[in-house]
């Protein structure tokens, strides 16, 4: 059968079809985010069926789409026994007891935001910095009188700070897969819009702090510095894995060996500096760490990790992918993209295409992979063509809405405070 071109009518057509699809199947009917993909793989299927593809053409190119994004699926492996043994050896645990030090009345939505910083790159997890430490200080603040929505916005803004930045979140390695870049290489091309938007966040949670000054801290957070120097032994070495981490990303090797590197040396401390064993590290690695801190949502945040943990993770990513290639292969993003480049003459305007498309992407499906893996592919080409940064592409991609209806959004004032115990 001879193939066929999709038109403009059949490609948005075809696309709004797939794309519904997944926001019926995830805001509608509430099902998993990857049955709702799976579907919109099917109808994608079906269009390249309808435009004259065999079946063997349509499951090569989902092969190579997962091709490649194959490094990202080692890394999200390797970050999993990563994350796992960075909690057994005190490494994140010492970084939240030092933070939370730090923590001062006169300056409180300012820490509030930095330590939300400290721990989202540390766990490379937005959920679980939300859903324990900033539930702690969402209490705290309350307490001291500082207004619920304010709290809430400096601890929503600082844990996704690291869910974009940090070298362990899985978004961070999916965006610089598919475009093709080194992790490295992407976080620091990250640095030039995130580093100013953070610094101006914190001077203007500053300004607010001024209002609060002389306050009184809680028992709270005593309570949870308690519990963390009662169940880890917190000493200078348990900084050495993620010195290590820093020092080989400063020398630009290559992001699998050095997170494993961090992997073995994090292995080391927690041998040598907690006391555990060969088989309770390996087991870590694969399963994750269960915390026993006796502080519920403390335990929450600590219990994570493990080669598991990132099973949904590479499920979703491999099935996301696998859509885009179909779309790629049948032409479907080539005929909808060359309609927005038409418009998209200069740099400028192409940087707010892809924004557009991963906006229109994030409206549509409440997905950040699919808002990351769609106007990655589709633009990809147009990068080359213009001999733009790819890197450029990557940290453009990781710009999303926050909307009601999406993972990231769904975060309530009235969580239980961090103080009740099992």
């Amino acid at each position: 059968m001879k193939l066929q071109q999709p038109s403009v009518i059949l490609a948005l057509n075809g696309f709004i079809l797939a794309i519904g699809s997944i926001l019926y199947g995830t805001a509608v009917l509430k099902l998993p985010a990857i049955l709702p993909l799976i579907m919109a793989n099917i109808v994608a299927c079906l269009i390249g069926k309808y435009l004259g593809y065999s079946w063997n053409e349509l499951q090569q190119a989902m092969f190579e789409a997962i091709g490649r994004v194959l490094p990202a699926v080692f890394l999200l492996i390797a970050v999993g026994m990563l994350i796992g043994v960075w909690i057994l050896s005190g490494t994140i645990p010492a970084m939240m007891y030092w933070g939370l030090t730090l923590l001062s009345p006169g300056i409180f939505l300012a820490t509030t935001f930095i330590l939300c910083v400290i721990a989202s790159t540390m766990t490379g997890t937005s959920f679980g910095t939300m859903g324990t430490i900033g539930i702690a200080l969402l209490g705290v603040g309350v307490t001291l009188g500082y207004p619920a929505p304010l709290i809430a916005g400096a601890i929503v803004s600082g844990a996704y700070f690291g869910d974009k930045m940090s070298p362990v979140s899985s978004s961070t390695y999916i965006a610089a897969s598919l475009c093709e870049v080194e992790l490295f290489s992407h976080i620091g091309s990250m640095l030039w819009t995130t580093l100013p938007a953070a610094g101006l966040a914190t001077l203007l949670y500053g300004l607010i702090d001024s209002r609060y000054a002389g306050l009184a801290v809680t028992s709270d957070i005593l309570l949870i510095l308690e519990s963390l120097a009662r169940t880890y032994h917190l000493t200078v070495w348990t900084l050495l894995p993620p010195l290590i981490l820093m020092g080989l990303a400063y020398r630009k090797y290559p992001a699998i060996p050095s997170v494993l590197a961090g992997v073995l040396v994090g292995a080391g401390v927690a041998w040598l500096g907690q006391q555990q064993s060969l088989t309770a590290i390996t087991d870590v690695m694969v399963n994750g760490y269960a915390a026993k801190t006796g502080i519920r949502q403390l335990d929450v945040l600590l219990s994570r990790g493990g080669i598991q943990s990132m099973s949904s993770s590479i499920l979703l990513l491999l099935t996301a992918i696998s859509f885009g290639g179909i779309l790629e292969k049948t032409q479907v993003l080539a005929v909808l993209t060359s309609r927005i480049t038409a418009w998209a003459d200069t740099t400028g305007r192409l940087v707010m295409a892809v924004l557009l498309a991963g906006y229109i992407m994030m409206l549509g499906t409440g997905s950040q992979m699919v808002s990351i893996i769609l106007p990655g592919r589709a633009f990809m080409p147009v990068f080359l063509e213009r001999k733009l940064a790819r890197r450029v592409l990557s940290r453009t991609i990781l710009f999303s809405l926050l909307l009601a209806y999406t993972g990231i959004a769904i975060w309530r004032e009235d969580e239980q405070p961090i103080v009740n115990k099992k």
